[in-house]
């Protein structure tokens, strides 16, 4: 399945997109702010964690996206998805990194709108919830635009290399995206 916004097209992930996968989520800027992804990044880790991902879709706990410029069909900017998805619980976690040579460019807002409709509409979830490194406050503006609403600070929370990391969490549920959708619709 491929979804489509505005400026971009997801698509499941394939072996195939490899090579260019790797120039993304290689730069020490993606891996700086991100828990699981390590700086230098293994290029042969590449496809274990695309071998994941179709393991994750399959069981239903994560539906992660390559993210390609539709102009530009071929150039791989990003990822995106909903992860930890709990079924009986029917909430997930929204996880998103793009590039850092696009970034400022709106493209993290727009698939996050994409994942939450996918997320509510399609998964009939309830809640879906984001956290980023306190020390990120673009991962929190891009939660902040689409309709998250903070929900705290989670001190030391994650240790990245040898440092204790504050977390923003910041969540959403479905009330809060019926409001936001009937305010647009107005």
């Amino acid at each position: 399945m491929r979804l489509v916004t505005d400026r971009l097209l997801l698509k499941p992930y394939k072996h195939e997109f490899a090579d260019v996968i790797y120039l993304v989520v290689s730069q020490a800027e993606i891996a700086d702010t991100m828990i699981t992804i390590p700086h230098p990044y293994p290029k042969e880790v590449v496809y274990k964690w695309i071998d994941y991902l179709h393991r994750s879709a399959k069981e239903g706990t994560a539906f992660e996206f390559a993210i390609f410029l539709k102009e530009y069909p071929d150039k791989y900017i990003g990822n995106c998805g909903l992860v930890s998805i709990s079924n009986s619980h029917q909430k997930a976690e929204i996880a998103y990194f793009i590039d850092k040579n696009e970034w400022g460019k709106g493209y993290a807002t727009e698939v996050a709108y994409s994942m939450i409709s996918y997320g509510f509409e399609k998964l009939g979830l309830e809640r879906i919830y984001g956290h980023c490194m306190s020390r990120n406050p673009a991962s929190r503006k891009v939660m902040e635009k689409v309709g998250f609403q903070f929900e705290g600070t989670l001190r030391h929370d994650v240790k990245k290399g040898e440092v204790f990391e504050d977390l923003d969490l910041l969540g959403m549920i479905r009330t809060d995206y019926n409001k936001l959708n009937s305010a647009i619709i107005k």
